[in-house]
């Protein structure tokens, strides 16, 4: 494979199908990295070397079609949502600090969905925010990408409350309207970059309760994962939408390790087997009603 990074071109035509299938084909020939082998090649990335970086893209182009596939039918043709969440993979992969530990996949799926649903909207509804609540919405999109780049997870409306003494309610409500109602290309007052707020959008929207029960529950669930092997705590992750990963079917699974979708079913029960451990059991009861 070539080894530059491979972004579609958005001049070229896609009409015929067969161009979109033989991309799938290229990109699901590229091996997974190992977590030791990211790790490397992210420090490597992070100090100039256009290699590692063009590497780690390669390597996690499947996980963009994953994503991409999510926002079918709304009107942008698979190949142009492709070539948006390719543009996300490698704003992640420049913002990404691996010594804080977490997976490279699980932070960069927050920008590849932006850059996809960025694209969606420019090309949707246009209303007006009012200036004020634009300059609101600003500030609480630039502290929503600071606390995503040091925590390597998406911050709630009360963690994002907390630092900018704002009401999480109000945090809550303006990023439900930027999603609807929000002129994308409208600019942002008083930022000296000339941002518009387009370049903040966001799409999980969660009331001050569910953001609670949410956080206990995921502090609970990551801590039963800690007796997982790697493979099968990623597998567990991708399955269940946790830790920031998109919910994904068997054999969406099984195709990004080249395996069949009834292996991943058999490292799937064994892992879940092996979190029915009595006292692990027994914190997450009760979260089911």
């Amino acid at each position: 494979m070539n080894k530059k990074v491979k972004v579609i071109n958005q001049n070229e035509q896609f009409e015929d199908e067969n161009i979109l299938s033989m991309y799938l084909k290229e990109i699901n020939r590229i091996p997974l990295l190992t977590r030791d082998e990211e790790n490397d090649l992210a420090r490597k990335a992070s100090s100039g070397d256009a290699y590692a970086r063009n590497k780690m893209v390669e390597s996690n182009l499947r996980f963009v079609v994953n994503v991409a596939k999510k926002y079918q039918n709304q009107g942008i043709p698979l190949i142009d949502l492709i070539n948006e969440g390719n543009i996300g993979l490698m704003n992640a992969i420049e913002k990404y600090d691996v010594d804080r530990g977490y997976h490279f996949i699980s932070y960069a799926v927050w920008w590849i969905r932006q850059a996809i649903l960025k694209s969606i909207c420019e090309k949707s509804r246009t209303v007006r925010l009012p200036l004020n609540r634009a300059n609101e919405l600003l500030q609480i999109q630039k502290m929503q990408r600071k606390l995503l780049h040091e925590n390597g997870e998406e911050p709630s409306a009360l963690e994002i409350g907390n630092e900018l003494q704002m009401d999480p309610t109000l945090i809550e409500d303006l990023l439900a309207i930027s999603r609807d109602m929000i002129s994308l290309d409208a600019p942002v007052y008083g930022d000296p970059s000339n941002s518009t707020v387009g370049d903040f959008v966001e799409d999980n929207y969660r009331s001050a309760d569910d953001i609670l029960m949410t956080k206990a529950l995921k502090d609970d669930i990551n801590q039963a994962l800690t007796i997982l092997s790697e493979k099968e705590r990623d597998i567990i992750e991708m399955r269940f939408g946790l830790n920031g990963a998109i919910p994904m079917s068997l054999k969406e699974i099984g195709e990004l390790y080249n395996l069949t979708k009834e292996r991943i079913r058999q490292i799937e029960k064994k892992a879940i087997e092996r979190m029915k451990q009595p006292t692990r059991l027994t914190a997450l009861e009760s979260y089911i009603a």
